[in-house]
């Protein structure tokens, strides 16, 4: 709705300054163009806003779709890797040896902590 009054408000100023400065009519004739065209200032600011905010979905709608597959890549990538270190932590008990390698993301500076998101 706001995104609406903008482009209307925007147009109709469009619309006065047009007829004002470029064509040099007076006020009055700038205020009846105005009125007289209402209908096409309308659609173009409803068009307007049908374009703006269809950019705003589809933009919404691919980062949406980009996060779900950072994560899930991320999901898998955190599994693969405590998958790999279980199986050396196993491999290791078998052997007998002592494991002292941290689970993956503890390894790691405490400020660049790898994060792993499951959500």
């Amino acid at each position: 709705m706001i995104t609406f009054t903008v482009f209307a408000i925007a147009t109709v100023i469009a619309v006065f300054l047009h007829e004002i400065v470029l064509k040099r009519n007076s006020i009055t004739q700038g205020l009846y163009v105005i009125v007289h065209n209402v209908s096409e200032i309308l659609s173009a600011a409803t068009l307007l806003t049908l374009l703006d905010e269809g950019v705003d979905i589809m933009f919404l709608r691919r980062t949406r779709e980009e996060r779900r597959k950072q994560r899930e890549e991320g999901y898998q990538q955190a599994i693969q890797e405590v998958s790999e270190w279980n199986t050396r932590r196993l491999e290791a008990e078998a052997r007998g040896e002592t494991f002292t390698e941290p689970p993956p993301g503890q390894d790691v500076e405490p400020n660049k902590k790898k994060r792993f998101i499951f959500f």
